[in-house]
C-alpha cells in the first residue's frame, strides 16, 4: 500500500519566509518591464521600483529590517544608478545623529542612572495606581530625549521597572492582570508614542519624515525647533493617564507598598557613582546644546559625538558596548539605506514627478483646515495595515509631504502635523511600533482593549494638534 509522504512547506521552496522575500522581489521587477510613466525617466521609474520593493519586504518582514534594506541598496546599485549615489546616505549627519544618539542612550543604561531616576520617582509619587502612570511617563519622556528606539526605551528601561511593581503588588498575566499589570502595559506603549514623537531623537523614523520633508518641501527643522512644535503634545502627556484609567481602570488604586520596594532597591544601589554622575551631566550638557544649536551654531550631531567622546574618555561606556550593540548598526544600515535610496530618487527628479501627477488629479480650491484634516487622516489611517513604523513612515511621507506641496498648504504646520501622527498613531494597534508585540506578548491586555485605547488616543492627537496644535504654531510664526 503507497504511502502519501507530506512535506512541511516550510521545508519547501514555497515556504513562507521565501514567499515573503520573493514577493517584493518581483514586485520590483515588474518595474522594469512596465514602461514608465510620462515625464519620468526611466531610471527614476525603476529605482522606485526598487524601493517599493525594499518596503514591501519592509512589511512582510521576510528579513530583518536592516538585512532588507541593504538587498535594497545592493539592488540598486547594481542595476539602477552608480552605488555612491545610494551610498550617500551614510555620510547624512541626519543618520549620523541618531546612531551616535543611539551610542549615548548606552552609557545612561550601563551605569544605572536610567534605573535609579525611575526608582527616586517611584519612591517620592508613586501612591497609588495613577500617580505610577505618571512617573513610569516622565521617565519614559526623559529617556525619550536621547534613546530613539521605543523597544529598547520601554522594553529595556521603563518595563522593567513595571514588572517589579507588578511582583510586588501580585499582578501576573494569568493572575489578577487588571489589579495593576494590564493599566500600566497598555499605558506604557500610548504613553511611549506620545514621548517618542515629542522629541526629533525620539524615534528613528522622525528623523526620516524631516528628511523627506526637506527633499520635497524645501523645509529645515532642527531638535531645537522639533521641540517648540511638540509644545501642543505635551498636552497628551497629561491627559493619557487619565483617560486610560478611566477606560481601563487598575483595580488597585493605592500602592504604598511599592513605594517601599522602591526605597529598598535605592538601598541596594547604594550612593551614586561616578559613572552615573558623568553620565548624568553629559546628558544635561547635551540636551541644553541640543536646544541652543541655532544660537550656539554648533551642530546637532557634533553635540552627540561630543557627548559619546566624554563617555568613551571617562570609562562609562568602552568601545566594546557600542560594537556589542546590534540596535546601533541594524539603525544605521536601515537609516542610511533609506535616506540614500530616496535622494537617489530626489535626484533623478521623482518626487518633482509625483507632485506634478498630484497637482493634475487634485481637485482645486480646497481650503487650508480641510487639507489640513486631509493631510492628518493621511498620516493615520493607513497605519492600519502596517507592522513597521519605518516601512510606514518610508512609503507614506513622500506622497503625503507631495500631497502638501501640491495644495501649497502652509509646509511647517503641515510637517509637524504629519511627523507628530504618523509616530502617534502607531498606537491604533498593537503592531504599529515594533514595541507594540513586546508588550502585548506577556498577556496582560486583550486586543480590543488595546485598539479601543489607541483609537482614542490617536483621536485626541489629532484634535489636540488640528485645534491647539495649528493655533500655537501661528501664534509663534511658523505660519
Amino acid at each position: 500500500m503507497s504511502q502519501t509522504i507530506k512535506i512541511p512547506i516550510t521545508q519547501g521552496l514555497l515556504s513562507g519566509r521565501t514567499l515573503k522575500i520573493f514577493i517584493p522581489i518581483l514586485f520590483a521587477a515588474l518595474f522594469f518591464v512596465v514602461q514608465a510613466p510620462k515625464g519620468l525617466e526611466v531610471e527614476a521609474w525603476k529605482l522606485f521600483g526598487i524601493f517599493a520593493g525594499t518596503i514591501l519586504m519592509l512589511m512582510l518582514q521576510g528579513l530583518p529590517e536592516a538585512s532588507a534594506i541593504f538587498v535594497g541598496v545592493s539592488a540598486a546599485g547594481l542595476l539602477v544608478v552608480p552605488i555612491k549615489d545610494v551610498l550617500v546616505g551614510y555620510t547624512d549627519t541626519t543618520v549620523w545623529l541618531i546612531v551616535v544618539a543611539i551610542m549615548m542612550s548606552l552609557g545612561f543604561r550601563k551605569s544605572g542612572l536610567a534605573k535609579r531616576i525611575g526608582l527616586i520617582l517611584i519612591n517620592a509619587f508613586g501612591k497609588s495606581s495613577l500617580g505610577l502612570g505618571y512617573v513610569l511617563g516622565v521617565t519614559d519622556l526623559m529617556l525619550a530625549t536621547t534613546i530613539p528606539g521605543a523597544p529598547a526605551r520601554v522594553g529595556g528601561l521603563v518595563y522593567p521597572l513595571a514588572q517589579g511593581i507588578f511582583e510586588v503588588v501580585g499582578s501576573k498575566p494569568h493572575e489578577n492582570p487588571r489589579r495593576l499589570g494590564a493599566y500600566l502595559t497598555v499605558l506604557l506603549y500610548m504613553m511611549d508614542m506620545v514621548a517618542g514623537s515629542l522629541f526629533l531623537t525620539g524615534m528613528g523614523p522622525n528623523l526620516l519624515s524631516i528628511k523627506f520633508a526637506a527633499q520635497i518641501l524645501g523645509v529645515k527643522v532642527s531638535w531645537g525647533l522639533w521641540i517648540v512644535a511638540a509644545v501642543p503634545g505635551f498636552l497628551l502627556l497629561i491627559l493619557i493617564p487619565y483617560i486610560v484609567y478611566k477606560m481601563y481602570p487598575p483595580e488597585l488604586t493605592l500602592v504604598n507598598e511599592v513605594r517601599e520596594m522602591a526605597s529598598e532597591k535605592l538601598k541596594t544601589l547604594g550612593s551614586t557613582t561616578k559613572k552615573e554622575i558623568v553620565g548624568g551631566v553629559t546628558f544635561l550638557l547635551c540636551l541644553i546644546l541640543w536646544a541652543t544649536s541655532s544660537i550656539t551654531q554648533i551642530d546637532t550631531t557634533l553635540v552627540a559625538f561630543l557627548g559619546v567622546t566624554i563617555m568613551l574618555l571617562t570609562d562609562v561606556i568602552q568601545w566594546k558596548d557600542i560594537a556589542d550593540s546590534k540596535e546601533t548598526w541594524g539603525i544605521l544600515i536601515w537609516f542610511g539605506g533609506i535616506i540614500g535610496l530616496s535622494s537617489a530618487l530626489d535626484k533623478l527628479g521623482f518626487f518633482r514627478w509625483l507632485t506634478v501627477v498630484m497637482k493634475d488629479v487634485l481637485p482645486q480650491g480646497i481650503g487650508t483646515f480641510t487639507t489640513f484634516v486631509i493631510i492628518a487622516l493621511l498620516a493615520i489611517i493607513p497605519h492600519y495595515v502596517f507592522p513597521s513604523l519605518l516601512g510606514y513612515v518610508a512609503t507614506f511621507a513622500p506622497v503625503i509631504f507631495s500631497f502638501v506641496a501640491v495644495t501649497g498648504a502652509p509646509k511647517y504646520p503641515a510637517t509637524f502635523l504629519v511627523a507628530f501622527l504618523m509616530v502617534i498613531s502607531s498606537t491604533l494597534t498593537h503592531y504599529g511600533n515594533g514595541l507594540g508585540p513586546l508588550l502585548m506578548g506577556t498577556g496582560y491586555v486583550e486586543k480590543i482593549a488595546w485598539w479601543k485605547i489607541g483609537f482614542t488616543v490617536t483621536t485626541l492627537a489629532t484634535i489636540v494638534y488640528l485645534t491647539i496644535g495649528l493655533a500655537y504654531w501661528k501664534v509663534i510664526g511658523l505660519w
